[in-house]
């Protein structure tokens, strides 16, 4: 955590080492949420009286996809901030305008889980459309990738393990036992797990724990046990000695991002985080199950950082990581594939302009400016006839 601290910038959000000075939309969402789960109130992490909330708060011009929606809202809801009127967004609003007729929360696997996490953040029904929809999309396998049909991977199925289970989907229904399963199948010798073929990553194996965790199962423990090594070990071991967390053995990509995704697994918080449940996982039944918000943590006053900012890099997930890494799940897949920070990023839309770009409707005005455009020509051709008559009349007499 003090790692992550240690890159925020001057405008209260967070960075990858290199760069700064301005913060990353998604490098802040998941710190806040990497923070919350290791005990840190988010609100109370600030630099120049500028904290994480206070910088997202600002961004509502950069959110313009379900993903963005979504991971903000999960965000926020991390902080204990008001997923109804955020940034003077409706967080909850925007993600239920991409809910389809079917139930399904945007056309991606990754749009769908984030969709339901996000639901679940704000307390609202999950529509049984959103889960039949996740569980018709499996793979033979037992896994999911980021689109429908796409190739399972590790981190879309840890992704999507939390979605069904925050659901409602006990710990015992097929979709969970053959996702799991599958993880099985691909676990590395060294406990971990890898979103491209090779070592294990850092990310991939975070959100593999964080599904084995949501699934009531221990990622320490013997059952997930390769040759003494665990998923659980497996992410711990790849903390360097300034805290942050190396992707993957011999590469170190997007630090920040990472080392966020590490601290929700070995605090051993499925996403949403802040978000808990009034049985554990492992004993909950097949229903919706009521949810509480945790009690925010108090922060001691040395919380407050200084802030210098090491290094920088970059990745998002709402299913995202950036420069060149693994595609997360978040919610990026297809929907918003690996959302990587976009230098041009276009303003948010209402559920109205979305609707009119999706038609083709262009309203009232265009209609008179077609009426314009007509009104000359209307009044032109009695006028040439007259013309031609006049000619006529001259010049054949």
């Amino acid at each position: 955590a003090s790692y992550i601290r240690s890159n925020q910038m001057d405008d209260g959000g967070f960075a990858e080492p290199g760069r700064g000075p301005q913060s990353s939309d998604g490098t802040t969402a998941w710190s806040v949420m990497g923070l919350r789960a290791a005990g840190i109130d988010p609100n109370n992490v600030s630099k120049n009286g500028k904290s994480p909330m206070d910088f997202l708060a600002g961004q509502s011009s950069s959110w313009h996809s379900v993903t963005d929606y979504e991971r903000t809202l999960l965000a926020v809801a991390a902080g204990g901030g008001n997923v109804r009127s955020f940034g003077g967004v409706d967080l909850v609003a925007e993600v239920q305008s991409y809910q389809r007729s079917g139930g399904n929360i945007g056309d991606a696997v990754n749009s769908n889980a984030f969709g339901i996490l996000a639901y679940k953040a704000a307390g609202i029904t999950v529509p049984s459309g959103a889960v039949k929809w996740h569980q018709n999309v499996q793979n033979p396998d037992g896994g999911w990738g980021n689109n429908p049909g796409g190739a399972s991977n590790p981190d879309m199925t840890g992704a999507s393990i939390m979605a069904l289970r925050a659901a409602g989907a006990s710990a015992d229904d097929p979709s969970i036992q053959a996702a799991l399963d599958y993880l099985h199948s691909i676990q590395n010798a060294d406990g971990g797990f890898s979103f491209q073929p090779g070592k294990s990553d850092a990310s991939a194996t975070s959100w593999c724990v964080q599904g084995i965790v949501a699934a009531g199962q221990d990622p320490a423990g013997g059952e997930w046990s390769r040759n003494g090594n665990t998923p659980y070990g497996f992410v711990a071991s790849m903390q360097a000695s300034d805290g942050h967390f190396y992707w993957m053995e011999g590469a170190d990509k997007n630090p920040v991002w990472t080392t966020a995704y590490a601290l929700c697994a070995l605090a051993r918080k499925p996403f949403p985080i802040g978000i808990t449940y009034t049985e554990p996982p492992a004993e909950q039944g097949g229903g919706v199950n009521e949810q509480t918000q945790e009690e925010q943590p108090s922060s001691s006053p040395d919380e407050t950082d200084t802030g210098q900012g090491e290094q920088d890099g970059e990745a998002e997930a709402s299913g995202e990581e950036a420069a060149g890494e693994e595609e997360e799940p978040d919610a990026a897949g297809d929907e918003e594939t690996v959302e990587s920070e976009k230098e041009d990023k276009q303003p948010a839309r209402t559920s109205q302009e979305k609707s009119e770009a999706e038609t083709g409707g262009g309203g009232s005005t265009g209609g008179t400016s077609m009426l314009w455009w007509l009104l000359p020509l209307l009044l032109a051709v009695p006028l040439l006839g007259l013309g031609g008559w006049y000619i006529y009349r001259r010049y054949a007499t």
